[in-house]
């Protein structure tokens, strides 16, 4: 089913999926030989359809070479150390890759609330109490899953309603 994945978003490499009592959540490790480190829980803890859209989000990050932006970045962070900008760049690039991977994502599963269920879902098993899972006030789970469920309109004009181009 991971290479049928891999196929629709246009991964022609193989990509190996290991299971690790290591990480908590789905992760990402190689370039030229990916491999999606899938934590113990998510195997038991997770529908299939849940776990198919957190692979489908680990296959937008291979897909978009993400390991070698992250690796760059990294490099640029190191140079770049005392300077405040540099690190709220950063900061930002980092949550819009995974803002891009969402969307990738629930593309592929044509549902952005079914996505979001699976995100919390992995973060249910991953705090080990559900009831505080989604209590976090503002963190970066919450603010992804808020952002997949807005169902408002996104303005898609120029800025302010001007035209700056002819």
């Amino acid at each position: 089913r991971l290479s049928a994945m891999a196929r629709r978003l246009g991964i022609e490499r193989a990509v190996k999926l290991v299971e690790s009592g290591r990480v908590q959540a789905p992760t990402v490790i190689g370039w030229l030989r990916p491999m999606i480190l899938l934590p113990a829980s998510a195997m038991t803890g997770l529908s299939r359809d849940q776990l198919e859209a957190l692979l489908l989000h680990e296959l937008a990050h291979i897909r978009r070479c993400d390991y070698l932006v992250n690796l760059m970045q990294t490099m640029l962070e190191i140079l770049g150390f005392y300077h405040p900008a540099v690190w709220w760049v950063s900061h930002r690039i980092r949550i819009e890759r995974e803002n891009c991977c969402d969307d990738v994502a629930a593309r592929a599963l044509g549902d952005n609330l079914r996505y979001a269920r699976a995100l919390s879902s992995m973060e249910d098993l991953r705090a080990g109490r559900p009831e505080l899972a989604m209590a976090a006030s503002g963190g970066s789970l919450l603010a992804r899953i808020r952002r997949l469920v807005d169902r408002r309109p996104r303005r898609t004009g120029p800025p302010c309603g001007r035209r700056f181009w002819p």
